[in-house]
């Protein structure tokens, strides 16, 4: 009688110290997999830093600022652009292109007193349009509308037309504004067929215009 029901003891103990390590087992089970977690969290966290990071330099060294010869005015334009291209127009100050897409800027400059005496940026902007007569055939002049840049006030206004140096149908985004003393026209333009694709970088190239003295 003794012996069986020592016998059920040493059972009820084996059972308990089963159930006992399975409990501990299933602990350090869960205790592992938070740690895990963790550490894939904190690997997530890191590489999402380290791409913005990457992504912030990338895109800072994209463009470079371009000044005019007097180092008076500047534009921010991609670095792989020709930066230095006054052959586009005779009397710009900035002149960059990408040949490779078709895509221009230049900026000029004009005392207001050379324009004459009281003038107004509607005289400048007439000025502009006549000299464009020049260089283009069939032209369609679209409707202005006011315009900020660098502080600078003025009159904005697409024009369509053919170059007569190339025969190309193209569009011109004019931008004329007045600072104190001078009136500038920051014109992007690109082949017409090319426009729906080059505007959006021309007008942010247009935008980053200002004068530095």
């Amino acid at each position: 009688m003794k012996f069986l029901q020592h016998k059920k003891k040493l059972i009820a103990t084996g059972m308990a110290l089963m159930l006992f390590s399975i409990i501990i087992l299933q602990l350090a089970g869960c205790g592992s997999k938070k740690t895990t977690t963790a550490s894939t969290t904190t690997k997530t966290t890191t590489t999402a830093a380290t791409t913005a990071i990457k992504t912030t330099t990338t895109q800072a060294a994209a463009n470079v600022a371009v000044s005019g010869a007097d180092e008076t005015v500047s534009i921010s334009a991609p670095s792989g652009w020709n930066l230095n291209d006054l052959g586009l127009y005779p009397n710009a100050v900035i002149g960059v292109a990408n040949d490779a897409n078709s895509e221009y800027l230049i900026v000029t400059k004009k005392a207001k007193t050379d324009v004459s005496a009281n003038s107004t940026i509607n005289d400048y902007m007439n000025l502009v349009k006549s000299v464009f007569g020049l260089v283009v055939t069939n032209g369609v002049w679209g409707q202005s509308s006011n315009v900020t840049i660098g502080g600078c006030s003025g009159l904005a206004v697409q024009l369509t037309g053919i170059r007569k140096s190339n025969g190309i149908s193209t569009i011109y985004y004019i931008n004329v504004v007045a600072s104190k003393d001078y009136y500038y026209n920051i014109c992007g333009y690109t082949d017409a067929s090319l426009a729906s694709a080059n505007q959006a970088q021309l007008q942010t190239i247009i935008k980053s215009f200002k004068e530095t003295n």
